[in-house]
This record gives structure tokens, sequence and C-alpha cells, in this order.
């Protein structure tokens, strides 16, 4: 046990072992662990496995994350300890060696969703103020956009975004109509969504996973499919964006498009992050 990551708020781990109908409490704190035999205690987060499982798992021969999502165990309670076992857990393996001091250090290598939205926001919001506008924003984002790279990690939906943003800010600067190219952006924008979930790893996992361990996150099947069913969610609402954007791009509401259709994604984002906590613990609990 790490005591450095109770972070001044005990926990209590309960492990049952089904196998032999025993149980044990782990009283987890800033000083340290301790093993209570009597289960005199409310747990936070308890684990019903059987012991040979469970001795698999700590021996390598099955990952705890697959053992999982096959429903060879469950979790009850606070479902936030295991998505950060490792540092709860770890090994002297995990401890962070020093690195030597002439070494170039550049931080926050790391995804960032942020970055990929840029030239697609760009693009969305001026474009229906200005054809024009929009197009040179559009492509001056796309420009623009891969100098943030040198402090984060760069991912294929990345380069993609800005190539699409580049050919419709063309499209537009060339003379097609802003309410044209805005809806058939959003149609491939949700293409790009949709598409991902095709592959091994859906388009969020690539950003949502420096929030769980980084690339082991990609290994993980739960975590692995709650990202495909969000992907599809967000790719769905992209997916027919288009439908009201056309139809109001031929109002007066055109030069507002980029503000309305930021409603309905605030509202994903809303959803998004009740839902990344609820799937976890609702697959965890065998429900």
């Amino acid at each position: 046990y790490r005591k450095e990551s109770c972070h001044g708020r005990e926990q209590v781990l309960e492990m049952c072992y089904t196998d032999v109908n025993e149980c044990y409490q782990i009283l987890m704190g800033k000083e340290g662990s301790q093993v209570v035999m009597d289960r005199s205690i409310t747990a936070t987060t308890r684990i019903e496995t059987p012991l040979s499982l469970w001795r698999s798992i700590a021996a390598g021969e099955i990952r705890g994350d697959e053992a999982l999502m096959k429903g060879l165990y469950k979790v009850k309670g606070d479902f936030n300890l295991m998505l950060h076992w490792d540092d709860y857990f770890g090994g002297s393996e995990n401890h962070t060696v020093e690195e030597p001091k002439d070494r170039i250090h550049i931080p926050g290598r790391e995804t960032n969703m942020s970055i990929m939205l840029i030239p697609w926001m760009a693009f969305w919001i001026t474009a229906g103020i200005s054809r024009y506008g929009g197009g040179l924003a559009g492509i001056g984002a796309s420009a623009l956009a891969p100098l943030i790279f040198f402090r984060h990690k760069k991912t294929f939906y990345d380069v993609l975004s800005g190539a699409l943003v580049a050919a419709f800010s063309t499209m537009a600067i060339l003379g097609v109509s802003a309410r044209i190219a805005v809806p058939l952006s959003y149609l491939s924008f949700g293409i790009m969504w949709i598409g991902s979930c095709l592959g091994r790893i859906p388009l969020t996992a690539h950003y949502s996973m420096n929030r769980y361990q980084g690339e082991d996150a990609l290994q993980n099947p739960l975590f692995i499919k709650t990202n495909r069913i969000l992907t599809l969610a967000w790719g769905a609402v992209y997916l027919a964006t288009p439908v009201w954007t056309y139809v109001l791009m031929g109002t007066k509401a055109k030069p507002y498009i980029g503000a309305v259709n930021s409603v309905v994604p605030a509202f994903m984002g809303f959803f998004t992050l009740w839902f990344q906590k609820w799937y976890p613990r609702k697959v965890a609990a065998g429900k």
C-alpha cells in the first residue's frame, strides 16, 4: 500500500473470497494500512471474488480488468479505487525514477481533445457570419494548431481534423455556399467519430486515457467499451447536426449557428461525465 496516494481520505477495502467464505478489510489512511479481521468498519469498496481468481490476477495469469469485464468478480461501492488501483497498490517498479539532470524534459506530453477541436470551432463559429472569413479562420487554425503539439501528443484524429477543416475552408473561399460547406463539415465530423468505433480504439479513448493510467488504459476492455458507447453517442449527435444546421442557415439565425450548435454538445458533456462513472460501476457490480 502506497500511503502517499491517500490524499487525506481514509478508505476501507473489503475483500470477500467467495470460494473459501472468508472476508478481510484493509483500512487505508495517510499513516499506512491495517488489516481488520472482524469486519467492524463500513467498507467503502467491496470486492467479491474467488480466492483462486485473485491469485491468478496477482500472478499475472489474467488481467484484472479483463476478469471484471467477464463478470468473474464483482465490485461494489466506490469504484474510484479500482480505477486507480496501481496508484494505491503499486510495487516498487511503479515509483518514479529520477532522471539524469542533463536530460531534456518536455512536460505534458499527453493527448488533448481541445487541440483537435480548435480548427473545427474556428470554422463553425465564423463561417455562419462570413463565408470568406470562415474559410480564412479555418485554414489559419489548421495551420497554427500543430504548433501546440510541442507540448502534447498528436493522434490520427488531430491530423485528420486539420486536413478536413482545411478542405472545407478552401471550399468556402472558392465560393461554395456556407449553407452547404458547414453542414457537410458537421457530417464529416460525425462520420469521423462513428468510423473510429470500427477500429480497436474509439476516438474518445485516445484522449480520456490520460486520466486512467495513460496508454495502459487502452488494454482495459471496460474502459474501451465505455468509450465506444460514448463515441457512438457523440457521433450520432454530429450526424444529426447537419439537418438543423442546413435549415437554420437559410434563416436569420445563420450568424448564430455556431452558438446554437454549442447547446447540444454542452448537454452531451454533462451526459459524458455521468456515464463514464455510472457505466463502469454498473458492469463491476454485475447489474
